[in-house]
């Protein structure tokens, strides 16, 4: 059993910039088996940055197929791709094309692109990217082998 990518979205007060509390709305993502669990594990990594009211308001199975991430500091957006994938039947002769949703962090959509045909470099069927949005995730919380799973 693989984890699920679950959607949380927040609402909290932290300390901004001019020391002042600010309640903020967030979204964030993360890789797990239960909604419990979704919902512990938010709050813990939320909490060293609440400084007051935390909510979760919603929380929702996301249907991602691959989740491209990088180590640049200077990223910080995410960007949902829409790929078609081009499959050939061999029966029939004709095209069929089959959508997956991606998760790409990047610093622009031309970026989010550009990393996308880099991780599909390999890929040996034919695609087209049809579609990549803004994402208003803010950060990707992957799931880590050896956590107790309840």
């Amino acid at each position: 059993m693989t984890p699920k990518h679950f959607e949380i979205k927040t609402t909290y007060e932290r300390t901004g910039e001019k020391g002042l509390n600010t309640k903020v709305n967030e979204v964030f993502l993360m890789d797990d088996y239960t909604f419990k669990a979704v919902e512990e594990r938010i709050t813990e990594e939320l909490a060293p940055m609440v400084t007051g009211e935390f909510n979760i308001s919603k929380i929702e199975v996301k249907d991602y197929s691959e989740i491209i991430n990088t180590e640049d500091e200077n990223t910080d957006r995410w960007f949902k791709c829409k790929i078609a994938m081009i499959l050939l039947n061999k029966v029939t002769a004709k095209e069929k094309k089959t959508n997956l949703l991606y998760l790409v962090k990047a610093e622009s959509a031309e970026d989010a692109i550009k990393r996308t045909h880099k991780y599909l470099e390999t890929c040996v069927c034919d695609y087209e990217i049809a579609l990549v949005t803004e994402s208003p995730i803010v950060d990707v919380f992957a799931y880590e082998q050896g956590e107790l799973v309840e």
